[in-house]
């Protein structure tokens, strides 16, 4: 006769209320090692491989399966007690096919005692293998069906019921060791996808800016009147400081800031190839509208002496980032660039204020404390 019923009772018998209550005490500890393996684990399949050769001695397990949920059916991803023709042929399975088919399309534990003997359908894959008592767990988190796994026994044709409300309790730590392996590799896999988009980015980004500058400088060398070859020559040379200004923010952690330390030392080269010192202290980043900006800003004022610059030192330990120029004649006022209308338009978008001392330092002072998130 076959007994294929829910976990927990056999035809006629009601539910246990709680099935770990009366687990006998050397099973409790067994859970909690199992809990400990699962919690540490990082590989789903070798998580239950693991599992089962840790309780099979207690129990006295022959087989286990476990299946996992794809869109079109169930996969065997782990297994033990059969060979591999055996696993071969129950590598997949549709939901409501077998036992463990059966268990996943109703979401509750099944369980099959005297299989040897049963003529049931559902039971016919592990009668073949031997097994004669099957019991198999739904993996469910939530709403969420992981799969399914299922354990059995060739020696004796039933499991008693501190045995099946063990099996249980241990399906259901593998659900959750499961679905948290499950989103850690879709948060991997985001990340993933994340810096690919960036990296696609970027390349685009940086061909555009290399595109628009070289179409620049084509039509300033095209044209005859200096005043508009000038032209054009400064706005490849602020092309190009945008382009700078574009290449930290992707070797930064987080792409919304960029370090205005790494930044300043791309723009801010010599001709002579003299090194720049480029300092800072605290932590100075600012969101890429702002580092743009500055960019921008510092450029201009070492327009059109760039050999004049020697060092760049930045404080952003306070409540503002204070970017100092230093060099000779960088204290000097230039009336022509300080009051350009770049220099001011920039500012204002800074919200910044710029000082020069009279001989060797130019400082930049940017308010609020934008700059350390």
């Amino acid at each position: 006769m076959n007994d294929l019923a829910p976990f927990g009772a056999t035809p006629g018998s009601p539910r246990p209320a709680d099935p770990v209550d009366n687990l006998p005490r050397r099973q409790l500890r067994l859970l909690g090692e199992a809990a400990d393996k699962m919690l540490a684990a990082d590989d789903p399949a070798a998580m239950v491989e693991d599992l089962f050769a840790l309780i099979s001695d207690e129990l006295r397990l022959d087989v286990f399966f476990n299946y996992r949920l794809d869109p079109d059916g169930l996969t065997l991803v782990a297994h033990a007690g059969l060979t591999e023709a055996e696993a071969a042929a129950g590598a997949r399975l549709e939901v409501g096919q077998a036992v463990c088919g059966y268990a996943a399309k109703e979401r509750r534990p099944i369980q099959a005692f005297c299989v040897q003997t049963s003529d049931d359908p559902l039971t016919g894959f592990v009668r073949d293998l031997g097994i004669d008592a099957y019991a198999c767990t739904p993996l469910v988190h939530g709403s969420t069906l992981l799969g399914t796994l299922g354990f059995g026994r060739r020696w004796t044709d039933r499991f008693d019921a501190d045995e099946l409300a063990f099996l249980h309790t241990v399906c259901h730590y593998v659900a959750l060791a499961k679905y948290r392996l499950k989103i850690e590799a879709e948060l991997r896999e985001g990340i993933a996808t994340r810096e690919r988009l960036l990296g696609e980015l970027n390349h685009r980004v940086r061909n555009a800016l290399q595109t628009a500058v070289a179409v620049v400088r084509l039509g300033a060398a095209d044209t005859a009147d200096d005043a508009a070859k000038a032209a054009l020559a400064a706005a490849a040379a602020r092309l190009e400081v945008l382009a700078a200004a574009h290449r930290p923010l992707y070797a930064a952690d987080t792409p919304t800031s960029i370090d205005i330390a790494a930044l300043l030392d791309a723009i801010t080269e010599r001709g002579d190839g003299e090194p720049i010192e480029v300092t800072a202290h605290g932590t100075a980043c600012l969101p890429i509208e702002q580092a743009a900006a500055v960019a921008l800003l510092v450029h201009a004022m070492l327009d059109p002496d760039p050999e004049a610059l020697t060092q760049v030192t930045i404080d952003a330990g306070g409540d503002a980032m204070a970017i100092a120029l230093i060099g000779p004649a960088m204290g000097i006022v230039r009336p022509a660039i300080d009051d350009g209308r770049l220099v001011r338009g920039l500012s204002r978008q800074l919200r910044a204020t710029i000082a020069r001392n009279g001989t060797d330092r130019l400082t930049l002072s940017i308010p609020g404390r934008a700059h350390s998130g």
